[in-house]
């Protein structure tokens, strides 16, 4: 059923967290990626950030592959307070009878550059 509103759910996620993610991150995500921030397999629970978004001035490239975990965890931290809010308001909207949802969230670097993906569970309540 969430698949049916995946361009809703998919643009409303992606407004909120560029409109709420803190200016440091914002500054350093690429002009390309601002619609793009989370992709979604909204049935399956699981969304995708690729860190390597985040590279204006190299930020990326120089900084995040050096300490690729501490990093991701840092985005993870500001983002999992966003994607609990706007899902949980999108949620009660498309089903009143959805009480809780399990998602999780893949941080995964630049293909080739050799990071594991690292998951997070997230719980929308």
């Amino acid at each position: 059923m969430l698949n049916l509103h995946s361009p809703i759910i998919n643009n409303t996620l992606n407004n909120t967290i560029y409109e709420e993610l803190s200016e440091e991150w914002r500054s350093r995500l690429l002009p390309e990626a601002r619609n793009s921030i989370i992709n979604g397999y909204y049935n399956a629970g699981i969304l995708t950030v690729n860190i390597a978004d985040f590279n204006i001035e190299s930020f990326y490239d120089e900084l995040v592959k050096k300490d690729y975990e501490n990093y991701c965890q840092q985005l993870y931290g500001e983002l999992k307070p966003i994607i609990q809010r706007c899902l949980r308001r999108m949620f009660s909207g498309f089903n009143s009878y959805l009480m809780e949802y399990e998602i999780v969230l893949f941080m995964e670097g630049r293909d080739g550059d050799g990071f594991d993906p690292i998951k997070y569970s997230i719980k929308i309540i």
